[in-house]
């Protein structure tokens, strides 16, 4: 029972110590590459070069115009757009 007594403190300064080491050591160990490999791919990915990103932005720009275009149209009634091509008209036989 003696035995017993003395080795349960030994016991858990042995936990207290090695444990949280062997947990470092063993996350660091199969964490570590995983990390490192994920990490690399991820920085030599590219989404897209500038030559498309320009691309898709002129396009998402002209989408956008024709979008506005639409609700301006919609906002509108048509005899409303009808006088305003009336009024162009007029204002560029007046300039000629």
């Amino acid at each position: 029972m003696a035995k017993k007594k003395a080795f349960t403190p030994l016991l858990y300064l042995a936990s207290i110590v090695f444990l949280p080491w062997w947990i470092s050591l063993s996350f660091n160990k199969s964490l570590k590459s995983w990390i490192t490999n994920w990490w690399d791919t991820r920085q030599s990915e590219t989404f897209l070069n500038d030559i498309q990103e320009k691309s898709i932005l002129e396009q998402f720009i002209e989408v956008e115009e024709l979008f506005l275009l639409d609700e301006m149209r919609k906002e509108y009634p048509e005899t409303h757009l009808q006088k305003i091509r009336i009024r162009i008209q007029k204002e560029t036989i007046q300039l000629i």
